[in-house]
């Protein structure tokens, strides 16, 4: 057999793949929330609480739904603002469906928040797609809290758990996603170590997957 066969190619198509694979909304394994239980794919296996991911974007837009599938993106463009649902098509609620339910006619049109992470262990990538209230308050809460690191230490990166934590609805207690910052790292360039939440006792918080983890993240995040 030739040695040339055995050298790897930058022209293999890999590249090409990607960058087709980065421009859709919805990148590598759907992530789901539901009645306090992660689950991710298609087959809405469940995912164990306490999972570590990279959380490295986020992004949000209008979605329509139909016949229980999303049919239409409408996705907020960076240094834009997201249209308002008067600026949507579909305006008449003659026109919309039942919802879930089976009883109320639901709008097509749902205000959606994305989140995009990565295993650091394995580099597969997961998409957790939210429309319900308590779901997107829980992105904005993560996003705040980057937002505050951020201030202090520009590119940090947050290595989240993924939990539950319990919310009082008109409906009573339900629970909502959590994503719990257990570590921060330095995304593009730096190469400091990673910053790790400490306990008032000095150590890092997490179990011992999360050093772990923050260990494997030591170098620059690839992404």
């Amino acid at each position: 057999m030739s040695n040339d066969l055995m050298i790897p190619s930058n022209n293999d198509g890999w590249a090409d793949e990607a960058a087709e694979a980065a421009e859709r909304v919805i990148k590598g394994t759907l992530l789901k929330f539901a009645d306090g239980q992660w689950s991710k794919g298609k087959e809405a296996t469940a995912v164990t609480a306490g999972t570590q991911l990279v959380a490295h974007g986020v992004a949000r837009g209008w979605v329509k739904w139909w016949d229980s599938k999303p049919t239409e993106y409408r996705m907020q463009e960076p240094g834009t603002r997201l249209p308002d649902r008067e600026e949507l098509p579909d305006q008449d609620e003659n026109e919309w469906q039942l919802g879930p339910d089976e009883k109320t006619k639901r709008d097509p049109w749902q205000s959606t928040k994305f989140v995009y992470l990565i295993d650091p262990m394995t580099a597969e990538a997961f998409t957790f797609s939210t429309s319900s209230w308590g779901g997107r308050n829980s992105v904005s809460d993560l996003s705040e809290q980057i937002g505050r690191m951020r201030s202090a230490h520009p590119g940090a990166v947050p290595v989240v758990e993924l939990q539950s934590i319990a919310q009082i609805t008109k409906f009573g207690r339900k629970s909502k996603p959590w994503f719990k910052v257990v570590g921060w790292r330095k995304n593009g360039g730096d190469e400091a170590p990673p910053l790790l939440i400490e306990n008032k006792d000095g150590s890092s918080s997490g179990n011992n997957k999360a050093a772990e983890t923050a260990k494997v993240l030591n170098d620059e995040l690839p992404w």
